[in-house]
């Protein structure tokens, strides 16, 4: 993923000079049969530009996975924290971000391509009322979300799976089974509490925390007691966020998950289209894995990230179709992720009917309505 990203990163960078757009255009031409092409300049960066096997340093060493940390961490020698790779997406306060990933599929699984979706206030706060009896968990099954739940403990079901993850996007522990209390074995801590970025709690937090674990508020473990009280969870109630991780996008096709959903799904239609149209071999059906349902849980870069993000599951690592094609077409597959980007900030018409069972739409992606609220720009004031 890092050698597809380095070559998504050459390609919007070209942008950036005369010569690079004139190359650029060429690209864009191969997807559009316009006349003209807005001119973009964009300033592109990668979370990282090495790999594991470039730090030599020994599966023991205790900064071994230092750059690859979403959280913030102590430095092991000085104490000092030191920022994770969320808080560093943050400080560069993008628009857009786009995370790579690949997973090993279960047995049985065909592979394809996904998007990786967090849901937003509104559908955790239902499951919240689901624990608490104050609504039914019927409610749950009629949202759009219900079915592709990703569900990693044995024997539980999606709504069981969807409610732990509410408590721990709430409180920070899993609940059980029966979604009445903490299972505090299972702790992933006040996660915007981890990040250097205005949304986390005052200093002293983590003792308040511990004295305010039976009272009402937001470190409360008592459920009925849980209060979304602060300035995270004010952002988490606010337009921004459900815009982001909620809303339909009208005209779109996309009747859930935001402008989260919406540039993960146009990227991958870019993929599936554009491969096809540079490489004939691959234009039939068959052969690139399809577009699957979305993966569903409380994932912390598209909740925690002051920004769009398109986090694609790109394949699956075990199955062959789609390992060779984040390795043969790799630069097919990094050319159509930067024209798909081109087109979220100026949208572009897509030469018809092209090859395949997905047409990029070609849409713009309404970045505007994020730059003028009354606090201000919501991609730049994420920063302290």
């Amino acid at each position: 993923m890092l050698q597809l990203a380095r070559r998504v990163h050459h390609y919007l960078m070209l942008t950036r000079t005369e010569e690079g757009w004139n190359q650029f255009q060429k690209l864009l031409r191969v997807f559009s049969d316009q006349k003209t092409f807005k001119r973009i300049k964009f300033n592109s960066h990668l979370t990282r530009n090495d790999g594991w096997n470039n730090r030599s340093l020994p599966a023991s060493n205790r900064n071994v996975n230092a750059p690859y940390r979403l959280y913030d961490y102590p430095d092991p020698k000085t104490g000092k924290m030191q920022k994770g790779r969320i808080s560093q997406i943050n400080d560069l306060e993008p628009y857009l971000v786009l995370s790579l990933h690949l997973n090993p599929a279960p047995p049985g699984h065909s592979g394809g391509m996904g998007a990786v979706l967090a849901p937003g206030w509104q559908t955790f706060n239902l499951l919240r009322k689901i624990s608490l009896k104050q609504a039914p968990a019927s409610a749950f099954y009629k949202t759009p979300w219900a079915s592709d739940w990703l569900s990693t403990e044995p024997g539980w079901s999606k709504l069981q799976a969807a409610r732990a993850d509410a408590w721990v996007y709430m409180n920070g522990f899993w609940c059980n089974k029966s979604g009445t209390a903490p299972w505090y074995a299972k702790p992933r801590g006040f996660r915007h509490n981890l990040f250097q970025w205005r949304y986390a709690d005052g200093d002293g937090w983590e003792k308040k925390a511990v004295r305010e674990r039976k009272s009402s508020g937001p470190y409360s473990m008592v459920y009925s007691k849980w209060k979304p009280e602060g300035a995270f969870w004010e952002r988490e109630q606010a337009k921004p966020e459900y815009w982001r991780r909620e809303a339909p996008v009208s005209g779109s096709g996309i009747s859930y998950g935001g402008d989260n959903h919406l540039a993960a799904n146009e990227l991958m239609r870019f993929i599936q289209y554009g491969v096809r149209m540079q490489v004939p071999e691959k234009r039939a059906n068959n052969k690139l894995g399809p577009i699957l349902d979305p993966f569903v849980s409380t994932y912390t870069l598209p909740t925690y990230t002051n920004a769009v993000v398109a986090f694609l599951e790109v394949g699956h690592l075990n199955i062959w179709r789609d390992r060779r094609m984040v390795i043969d077409q790799r630069e097919q597959v990094a050319i159509s992720l930067a024209v798909g980007i081109y087109s979220l900030f100026t949208g572009l018409e897509i030469k018809k009917p092209g090859y395949g069972p997905y047409l990029p739409r070609g849409r713009k992606l309404d970045f505007a309505k994020y730059e003028n609220l009354p606090q201000g720009n919501y991609f730049k004031i994420v920063d302290r």
